[in-house]
């Protein structure tokens, strides 16, 4: 088996890179290298024993080339939630880009193409138990182009029976993650702002858990041409996420309230000032939605088709993650029992 996980030097990408070469397959990892972080996890999967191209899936060319040999494939190549980048970017990266790799992977063979896409292409704020035939509400160019590429997976499996696979997880956190990492390190502090009254639901997945759901839709016929959300055993309000943060980093308080209508106006204010002098704003409308999510997801059919099941609980998930922040030196040690 020889694997290519696109996107392999991001959090989710270098895991499933590893796990894959840990079960004995040959691993090629097309990533960017543009950023620190990335840099660190290449060098990292390289002492694995897998090999790293620094490129683009915009590029046919290199996703061509990246392609000999390959068996099976792990799309997870994104352009993600960024502020102050233009909708033909998104494009570019999150549909041409798996455009590319599909006509790729169709010429070589390729035994099996996993996409992996998002739940926020259901909206951000969902009543009830979203599932996967509920409707679907992107809210913005990330979630319009993981959503098209997501079906461009689909209609490419019916014309040339490219055998695929399309996995939406949910918000993934674990060690290595640095999306939440700001979260973790502003509780630690006791300085965390919670925006508004924290009640809306959020579904968190812990890392091993995505990584053993693309482990199944890897060889199972049964997942062929079939769309999985993938989300942990339990949701619960972002009030009482940042209460099991603040019990894992030893702290009684998690930081403090202010009010979500006027930092929703300010992120406004600061994300359109910065697409116009084109610099990365430090609070945009994407950030701000974090406050105001509110979803709850069913995973009934992973669970039966898959044969899969989340095994890591969310408190359990989230002291191994605060140590490893820890230990990793994003966060400082701090004393057992002590609050201060």
């Amino acid at each position: 088996m020889r694997v290519l996980v696109t996107g392999g030097t991001g959090f989710i990408g270098s895991h499933l890179a590893a796990d894959a070469r840990r079960r004995g397959a040959e691993v090629i990892v097309l990533g960017l290298t543009d950023y620190l972080v990335e840099r660190q996890n290449a060098a990292w999967l390289e002492s694995q024993g897998i090999e790293v191209v620094s490129g683009s899936v915009t590029d046919a060319s290199v996703c061509a080339a990246a392609m000999q040999g390959v068996t099976h494939v792990h799309h997870l190549a994104v352009a993600m939630r960024e502020a102050a980048i233009d909708e033909a970017y998104f494009v570019a990266v999150n549909l041409e880009g798996t455009r590319h790799l599909l006509a790729a992977a169709h010429a070589a063979g390729v035994r099996r193409f996993t996409y992996c896409g998002t739940i926020g292409v259901f909206g951000h704020r969902a009543p009830g138990i979203t599932c996967e035939g509920s409707p679907l509400a992107p809210g913005n160019a990330y979630e319009r182009t993981k959503l098209a590429g997501g079906r461009l997976t689909l209609d490419f499996h019916r014309e040339t029976g490219l055998p695929v696979v399309v996995l939406r997880p949910a918000d993934v956190y674990g060690p290595r993650d640095r999306r939440l990492l700001k979260l973790f390190r502003g509780v630690d502090a006791g300085l965390f702002p919670l925006l508004g009254d924290g009640s809306g639901r959020h579904h968190m997945v812990y890392i091993d858990d995505v990584i053993s759901a693309f482990r199944e839709a890897e060889t199972l016929e049964a997942a062929i041409g079939g769309t999985f959300i993938i989300a942990g055993p339990e949701a619960c309000t972002l009030r009482e996420l940042l209460a099991r943060v603040a019990e894992a980093c030893g702290r009684k308080r998690y930081g403090f309230r202010l009010p979500l209508t006027p930092m929703l106006a300010v992120a406004g204010l600061v994300e359109d000032a910065a697409a116009v002098v084109r610099v990365r704003p430090p609070i945009y409308r994407r950030r701000v939605e974090f406050f105001t999510s509110d979803s709850e997801f069913n995973t009934t059919r992973a669970r039966t088709t898959l044969g899969w099941t989340p095994m890591t609980g969310l408190s359990e998930g989230i002291t191994v993650t605060c140590r490893w922040y820890r230990e990793a030196g994003l966060m400082k040690r701090r004393p057992e029992g002590s609050d201060g």
